[in-house]
């Protein structure tokens, strides 16, 4: 006879998927809403930039030009002529200024904003301009070939000459600077505007971030700034920096030191403006030149390591890299075989659940003796319920004789969610995904389902999947469990439809899996039974 004071929630397995199930949930909501919190958008100063996803270029602040006017007024002054040269091909457009020798109207032909319009790097204040004392180094500049610029300037009767070299193949640029000594400081600085969020749902949030990445004594460090409210300052330096960037969740601008020292890296955040400081100390520094690469566009990762190692840092997969990185190469094997990212996933899925269907067996199993061995449970607690010692002893031969172990029964689920977390990383900042269309409504993947019809589906399939799956719970447990589909369905909701895509699908496989695994077993007790 069952014990009528026992509690509902006696079952190990049952307390750690729950417990397991509302720590990731709750965890999961609660880190999306301080990296991603809602913010009330602002007007801001217009510019002829359009609103991209390209770091955020909203609006630029008066601030900006500010600084376009003095570096204007103050080259008029020292008699060299402000001017730019420009380079364009069917990937991309630019303009070198030589103020600073910066990039300026940088645009992205492959990818277009959610306007239509090519994304666009644009800012009063050029992209990695050179600057001495706070500013910018004014050039006398030329164009030795298309892809190659030179400048020269002169720095209290110290002569500088910067040279960028562009590569078509790569969209990298070298820069070379070669200087006379004695000068004390130089740096490059990258200005962006700060990116605005347009959605203020809490229920609905915008997944949209701007994040400083850099590369401090080989570890990577992120720090979001999408969370600074208006009127907010953001102000840290990091020392022995090899590589920087302002990235948004698709585009970056990154800057990687390829000098005999490392530079240190400020980082402010003002008005609507995000900048980032790669400075070079020369006291006691006996060196000539500075050498670095920059790169401006989409943060697609066979093009970042093609260029260098570090630049695959500002994907910023987290703690779960190590699962990104080998299921985006997987994905994207599956797309060059498919030629549909939707394809791929599908693809990709099922691949991943076939890896881990000899973890799902060992959960089926377990899951079975534990129901088999249920009436010699209640028995045993039943007889013991007065000896807490006694009844762990027993309760543990029973089990052990009868080959079952409730944690094997969570195993799967303590295995799906880092890979869960290490997919969604890998969808939410690949560029491959950026406005990739799978069929019907789903017309970008890397945004959610406008119809929810995909959350929905994967609610009801892993509802059916967990009415097939072999189970101890009494009424009252099962009935707390059922709500698991509609809490994962409303998680599901505001997610890239690519990663709940994976989950449908995924699903999908599992209720098949139960189907096979309870005909097998009925096959098998059929056999054993005598005739």
């Amino acid at each position: 006879m069952k014990n009528q004071n026992e509690t509902p929630f006696g079952s190990p397995r049952f307390l750690a998927a729950l417990a397991i199930t509302f720590l990731s949930l709750w965890g999961w909501q609660y880190y999306l809403n301080k990296k991603y919190p809602p913010q009330t958008a602002t007007k801001a100063a217009t510019t002829s930039a359009p609103a991209t996803q390209a770091v955020g270029a909203d609006a630029t602040g008066a601030s900006l030009d500010t600084t376009a006017a003095t570096a204007n007024t103050a080259a008029m002054a020292s008699g060299v002529e402000t001017k730019t040269l420009s380079y364009a091909d069917e990937k991309v457009s630019f303009s070198v200024s030589s103020v600073g020798m910066g990039f300026s109207a940088y645009e992205i032909k492959d990818y277009k904003d959610n306007k239509g319009q090519n994304i666009q790097f644009t800012n009063a204040k050029p992209l990695f301009g050179l600057y001495h004392n706070g500013q910018p180094v004014l050039f006398s500049l030329s164009q030795k070939s298309a892809t190659e610029f030179v400048g020269e300037a002169t720095l209290d009767g110290k002569k500088i000459v910067r040279t960028l070299t562009y590569d078509p193949k790569t969209h990298a640029i070298r820069s070379a600077v070669q200087f006379d000594a004695g000068l004390e400081k130089l740096d490059f600085q990258a200005q962006q505007n700060k990116l605005i969020i347009t959605s203020t749902n809490f229920l609905m949030p915008s997944f949209e971030h701007q994040d400083f990445i850099f590369v401090q004594e080989g570890k990577t460090h992120a720090e979001t700034i999408s969370g600074i409210k208006e009127g907010e300052g953001f102000i840290k330096t990091s020392a022995g920096v090899s590589m920087a960037s302002i990235s948004s969740q698709y585009f970056t601008a990154a800057i990687v030191n390829k000098s005999d020292f490392l530079p240190s890296l400020n980082k402010k955040v003002e008005g609507h403006n995000a900048n980032i400081f790669f400075e070079y100390d020369l006291k006691n520094i006996k060196a000539n030149t500075i050498d670095n690469i920059v790169y401006i566009g989409a943060k697609k990762t066979e093009i970042l390591a093609g260029i260098d190692p570090l630049f695959e840092e500002v994907m910023n997969y987290g703690m779960f890299g190590f699962i990104s990185k080998p299921l985006l190469k997987l994905l994207k094997f599956m797309y060059d075989l498919l030629g549909n990212w939707g394809f791929a996933i599908i693809g990709m899925t099922i691949i991943v659940r076939a890896i881990l269907l000899p973890f799902n067996v060992i959960s089926f199993r377990s899951a079975q003796a534990m129901q088999r061995i249920k009436p010699q449970m209640d028995a045993v607690r039943e007889k013991y319920k007065n000896d807490p010692m006694r009844l762990n002893k027993e309760t543990m031969a029973l089990m052990k004789d009868n080959n079952a172990n409730p944690v094997s029964g969570c195993l799967p689920m303590l295995i799906q969610i880092p890979i869960f977390f290490a997919l969604w990383r890998a969808i939410s900042g690949s560029v491959e995904l950026y406005q990739q269309p799978f069929f019907g409504w789903i017309h970008d993947l890397s945004q959610h389902d406008p119809y929810f019809v995909l959350p929905i589906l994967m609610g009801l399939t892993m509802y059916l999947q967990q009415k097939m799956t072999p189970t101890t719970m009494d009424p009252t447990q099962q009935k707390i469990l059922n709500f698991m589909p509609i809490m994962f369905t409303l998680f599901m909701v505001t997610l890239p439809s690519g990663l709940t895509l994976y989950n449908f699908v995924s699903a999908l496989f599992g209720v098949t899996q139960q189907f096979f695994l309870l005909k097998s077993n009925k096959s098998n007790t059929a056999a054993l039974k005598p005739a």
